[in-house]
This record gives structure tokens, sequence and C-alpha cells, in this order.
């Protein structure tokens, strides 16, 4: 197992599409930034069949551009978690509101020596990852694979459901309650809107910025005196350099006063 290895396009799975239901998009998905890594590159190798998928060291190093001693560890202490993560959302069956949850994988393999692991989607969750015709995500993995944050990355994807197909301009409102779930914002998070500023938007904002070439606004709306929405304006950075406006207001018009109603 040498350290470093030269980059193959061969092994990169960066430039395949992540596909997702919108419901996994907005979806407390309880995982650490490796995991995430792990599962979005198994979503990007699905063939179209719910059987097992192989991901081995050398396509994740490539990918996500890492050693392949750093490649192997993460891999290997994968295996000890991945099993015990979940996603939920909120449902409506058309009389009642419910929680829906379910594990991510059902089976998760170790190969040391060769170096790759194998595992499969739960049946519950493989329907909301294969022949979505409407209300999904879409993205290239490489929009994430320089990402340190998950927090960035869970940012991301909300922007790729929200964003307009044409121009990749778009609007994101959510309440505030919304986008705890979204982030799993932990309990100081959430009674302390300065620190959740502090620690989770401002740094994920800054890193798709610098790292995605995203150029983004960001807006805080109160009802009384506590936090109540959060409404983003995006769009990808034509000129591909780097912007960083930090809660910067945004126009007034019908379109945003629509999206934030």
């Amino acid at each position: 197992m040498g350290d470093i290895v030269k980059k193959s396009k061969e092994y990169d799975l960066s430039n395949r599409n992540v596909v997702i239901s919108n419901y996994i998009t907005r979806s407390a998905q309880t995982l650490n930034l490796v995991e995430k890594r792990i599962l979005m590159a198994g979503i990007a190798k699905l063939g179209g069949v719910n059987g097992e998928i192989k991901l081995t060291a050398q396509e994740y190093a490539d990918t996500y551009d890492v050693d392949m001693s750093t490649a192997y560890r993460e891999l290997k202490n994968a295996v000890n978690s991945l099993m015990k993560r979940y996603l939920s959302w909120q449902v409506n069956d058309g009389k009642h509101i419910g929680t829906l949850t379910c594990v991510w994988v059902q089976g998760y393999k170790y190969f040391k020596e060769e170096g790759y692991v194998k595992f499969k989607f739960s049946e519950y969750v493989f329907p909301f990852l294969f022949e979505l015709e409407r209300e999904f995500t879409k993205y290239q993995l490489q929009q994430a694979a320089a990402l340190r944050s998950i927090y960035s990355w869970r940012l991301l994807e909300m922007f790729e459901q929200m964003k307009d197909k044409t121009d990749g301009s778009g609007w994101l409102s959510m309440s505030i309650e919304e986008f705890w779930h979204a982030v799993e914002a932990t309990e100081s998070y959430r009674a302390n809107f300065q620190l959740l500023r502090k620690r989770v938007i401002e740094p994920a904002i800054k890193e798709l910025t610098e790292k995605d070439g995203w150029l983004i606004e960001w807006e805080v709306r109160k009802r009384g005196r506590k936090v109540s929405n959060l409404l983003f304006k995006f769009e990808r950075n034509p000129q591909g350099g780097l912007f960083n406006q930090e809660t910067a207001p945004i126009p007034r018009n019908n379109k945003t006063q629509n999206a934030l109603e």
C-alpha cells in the first residue's frame, strides 16, 4: 500500500453525476464527511440495479484527492459506522404528518488486502436514487470532491435542488427549523443563532465560494426577535473567481417576496 500515487482518470469518479430525490436532499442524513464521500461515490457508480457497489481505495483517493494510506484508513473505518447511519424526512399520507426513517445501507464489506469495499443501499432508500423523473437533485461529484465540511456539501445539494436549469441561479428559502433539520444542527446551534452563523453558515458559504465558484448572498428574516427564515440568493460565478459577501442584503422584488412567503 503505497502512500501516494498519481491521480488517474481511469479511477477518478468526479466527472460522474450524483442524482438523488429531493426528499434525500432535504433529509437529515446523519453522515460525517467520509461517510458522505463513500455513499455519494456509490450513487455515482450505480448501474441501475441495486446490487453490491464496489469502491476501491484507488477510486476514493483519485476522486477526493487524498493519498492512498488515507483512502485505505477511511474506507476501513467506515465499516464500523455506515451500518448505523440513517436518514429521515417528513411524510404526509394525506391525513397525518409523520417521519420516515430508514438506514442507508443494508450491507458493507471491507477487503483489506485488495483495498476495496462493497456495499448495498437499503431496499427502502434505493427507489429514491434510481430512475428519478421528477423532483430530484443532480450535480457532478467533482463539485463536492474538494469540500472539507459536511455543511458545505449539504448546502451545495440544497442549492442544486433549487437552481434554475438554464442559468444556474436560484433562491433557497427555508424556515430555521427546516435548516436545523437538514444540517442536523446541535442543541447549542439551535439555541444560539450567532454560533450557527459562525460555525455552520459562513464557513459553508466561504468554502462553496472558493472551491466551487458560487456567488452567494444570504439574509436572515425574523419574527419578533427570533430568526424565522433564511433566504439564500445564489449563482455560479461566470468568471470562476472568488467572491465572498457575508450576509449581504438581498434586493427586494416580487420574486424575493414570493420566495419568502
